[in-house]
């Protein structure tokens, strides 16, 4: 599913409700396993957790338990995203997470020679 990230690059996405976990901590976000089938989502792969240009890179773990379409993460990720429970966030892969890493830093910029 392609969405419109509100840059000038479509960026591979999945729409998903925050559920609140009930494990304390941050850090890792809990989906469906058919959520790893619509992307370039690798179980146990930091991912970026993404909520109107706030951005998180979380852990994915995936299972047959949780609620399909649902994303479930810990309060301290979702008081960090500032999202409640019923929220959309996007789920972005981590396929070329270095490069959007040095894209989102201009301190990494290489110098052109």
């Amino acid at each position: 599913m392609k969405l419109e990230m509100g840059t000038k690059e479509e960026e591979i996405g999945v729409k998903l409700k925050v559920k609140k976990s009930p494990i304390s901590g941050s850090g890792i976000a809990r989906v469906h396993s058919s959520v790893l089938k619509k992307g370039d989502f690798i179980e146990g792969k930091p991912h970026f957790v993404q909520m109107e240009g706030r951005k998180r890179i979380m852990r994915l773990v995936a299972d047959e338990i949780m609620d399909k379409g649902k994303i479930s993460l810990r309060q301290k990720d979702m008081n960090k995203l500032k999202v409640k429970e019923g929220d959309e966030v996007i789920l972005l892969p981590s396929v070329n997470m270095g490069e959007r890493l040095i894209k989102g830093f201009g301190l990494f910029k290489r110098k052109e020679e």
